[in-house]
């Protein structure tokens, strides 16, 4: 900042003695009550303001008082304006933006892994005309616990042999679902297919299958599942005369089958999802199903026929339907 002594500015003087001394004094100046012996005007010598021309006239000697009032104004704000105007401007520093931060925040802690509940085994209630078998439980003795007996049932017998081997002994492992009820049993099959089997059917139809077997437990099974098949058949109208009655069911699975095609014993435990048209030779090697003839239908395990209870030989001939 620049400084600069006062007297650079202009020398304070009386105007009152510099102008003419007629001039009235300020309305606001107390008057004495004495009175002043009247003095010649002076000249006061006053310093040239710079910018003004200089001049050889006294300011008091000016005839005009308000312009040399409006000359002293004049200096005087002119040395002020160059005073002003020499002076440093303050050069304010820009405010520098402060980088924006980001507040880092902690992402959330992942969720405890809560434990995968673990799927319940199946209740094994007893069925009521069913084994204690479960869970996917095979035959004993896949070949002798129960075998066909006189009638023309093969078709049927080679399914449930082959079903036993592929999913169970039990029904309620060959089936979706098996219920007792009052009267007797509501069965899900795995294609959906649902059907109602009665008390009185079930005796029916276990007494018509004329099935032999020395494993009693095997043996329910196997004419519970044949009854079933039975009660299927004449829902379906099998033959084309089965939904006479129950009993009509019956005998059209007891006098041949496959009439219309190979596979009709797995469509009627409702395993067509299951089911696969091979060559008789995959059968003989080793994959499981049923091999149908023109006079006999076979369950074909481990790559040998079953014959009546009894292990055969590998199949050589015949329509092969493999359960998968």
């Amino acid at each position: 900042m620049s400084y600069c002594s006062i007297d650079n500015i202009a020398r304070v003087v009386d105007v009152r003695q510099v102008l003419n001394s007629d001039l009235s004094a300020p309305a606001n100046e107390l008057m004495p009550s004495y009175r002043f012996k009247p003095v010649e005007p002076v000249k006061a010598a006053v310093s040239t303001p710079l910018g003004v021309p200089r001049s050889n006239t006294a300011v008091g000697a000016d005839s005009n008082p308000a312009a040399s009032l409006v000359a002293l104004f004049t200096s005087f704000f002119t040395q002020l304006f160059n005073l002003l105007s020499n002076k440093t401007d303050k050069v304010v520093p820009e405010n520098t933006p402060l980088p924006q931060v980001t507040p880092t925040v902690d992402p959330p802690a992942p969720p405890e892994p809560q434990p995968q509940p673990q799927p319940q085994p199946r209740q094994n209630f007893p069925i009521a005309n069913l084994s204690d078998k479960r869970n996917g439980a095979k035959p004993d003795n896949i070949w002798s616990g129960f075998r066909q007996g006189p009638d023309g049932n093969c078709v049927t017998v080679s399914a449930i042999k082959a079903a036993m081997y592929k999913f169970g002994q039990s029904p309620t492992d060959i089936y979706k679902e098996v219920v007792k009820t009052n009267n007797g049993y509501r069965v899900t099959m795995r294609d959906d297919f649902v059907l109602n089997l009665t008390d009185q059917e079930l005796k029916v139809g276990a007494a018509g299958s004329l099935f032999i077997g020395s494993d009693k437990g095997m043996l329910k099974d196997a004419q519970f599942l044949f009854a079933v098949s039975a009660k299927r058949a004449q829902m379906e109208n099998n033959d084309g005369w089965a939904s006479r009655s129950y009993r009509a069911a019956v005998r059209t699975l007891n006098d041949g089958e496959d009439d219309d095609g190979p596979g009709e014993g797995f469509l009627r435990l409702g395993l067509r999802k299951h089911m696969k048209r091979v060559n008789v030779r995959d059968l003989a090697k080793g994959q499981l199903g049923m091999c149908n003839r023109a006079r006999h239908s076979v369950a074909v395990i481990n790559g040998r026929e079953e014959i009546y209870g009894r292990q055969g030989s590998a199949p050589t001939r015949g329509v092969a339907i493999a359960l998968v």
